[in-house]
């Protein structure tokens, strides 16, 4: 991401001054993300843990033997990790910023010309935070991969 326009942002020095300007800056679009950060993020992973645990007790634990069929488990529970994952981030994302429902002071129509992007950027919403709490709920998926790592491993 270019901090600067036109031909001076391939100048280093010119791009990083730029760049820790806009580091420091502290303004209403700044807050919103910020605001909209710690909102999403707090969302994603209620609802991951919700659904991490049930998930964990869905699936079945490990029962060690065939390589294939615990491979099989492997790939199910991680086809419905996704389609999980869709579905919650159409949810969340249903649902409106924290600054939408205060117009007089968060006008978004003179924020957008400061950089402001409605319902957030992706990279603001708390996604590694909400994987990992996703993925540690899902102790018999871990476990499974390990097992699996384990003895395919014996084959190398």
């Amino acid at each position: 991401m270019s901090y600067v326009p036109g031909n001076k942002s391939e100048d280093p020095t010119i791009h990083f001054k730029a760049g820790i300007k806009d580091f420091m800056r502290m303004d209403r679009v700044r807050f919103i993300n910020i605001i909209g950060s710690i909102q999403y993020g707090i969302l994603y992973s209620i609802i991951y843990l919700i659904v991490g645990i049930f998930l964990n007790v869905v699936f079945p634990k490990l029962v060690k033997g065939n390589l294939l069929h615990v491979g099989a488990w492997i790939i199910l529970q991680c086809i419905a990790i996704i389609l999980i994952t869709f579905y919650v981030q159409k949810f969340v994302e249903a649902i409106p910023g924290f600054a939408s429902f205060f117009p007089t002071y968060f006008d978004t129509n003179i924020l957008h010309a400061k950089g402001f992007i409605p319902y957030g950027i992706s990279e603001y919403r708390g996604d590694m935070a909400s994987s990992l709490i996703l993925i540690g709920t899902q102790m018999n998926l871990l476990e499974k991969i390990s097992y699996f790592t384990f003895e395919f491993s014996k084959y190398f």
